[in-house]
């Protein structure tokens, strides 16, 4: 079992989920609204998710966090390791992910701070060399988002489009994003 992992910033919390929390996150992934960007699109049973939660627990390759925003739950992050035999002890190149399924926080400024806490941990805790994710051609909301935060197209067919983020890019783009979210009476 993988040591929990904890983090806190950017008025937000990320905790590791929990088998308490299995059926709302499966609720929340099932919700056509979340699983229309989502690369896979099919629903999960409790007996696939129960099935998830169990092999994740062993993991060393992938964690994943439940989003906190004032104790309420409203969403999901996780980051994985891309290259085959990496583990995120040592990780070169990270995929990191989150949807937000509270509607109340989807679209918002603070939709960033749990992507900032990621990549903060992901760049200088594992000190991984890239972060790369795959976001599906049409979801140009999720393109946007991710160039704010420095991420470059590096590969695009009809229906997938590649991004890469360097940890230089993610200082420069992400910092006033940043000091936005760490002004003092921003909670």
């Amino acid at each position: 079992m993988t040591s929990p992992v904890t983090l806190s910033g950017y008025q937000v919390t990320l905790r590791d989920v929990a088998r308490d929390d299995l059926e709302m996150v499966r609720n929340w992934r099932n919700d056509p609204a979340t699983r229309e960007f989502m690369l896979s699109q099919e629903i999960i049973t409790p007996e696939q998710q129960q099935a998830w939660f169990d092999r994740l627990q062993s993991d060393p390759c992938q964690r994943h966090w439940l989003i906190l925003y004032r104790d309420r739950p409203i969403g999901v992050a996780y980051i994985k390791t891309i290259n085959e035999g990496e583990t995120l002890e040592q990780p070169t190149l990270v995929e990191p992910g989150l949807y937000i399924a509270d509607l109340d926080y989807r679209g918002n400024i603070l939709a960033f701070a749990p992507t900032l806490l990621m990549n903060d941990y992901c760049f200088d805790g594992l000190r991984a060399h890239q972060l790369q994710a795959t976001v599906m051609a049409g979801n140009e909301a999720a393109l946007r988002y991710n160039e704010k935060l420095g991420y470059r197209e590096v590969e695009r067919n009809q229906d997938l489009v590649r991004i890469a983020l360097d940890p230089e890019d993610y200082r420069v783009s992400s910092a006033p994003i940043k000091a936005f979210l760490s002004r003092p009476g921003r909670r």
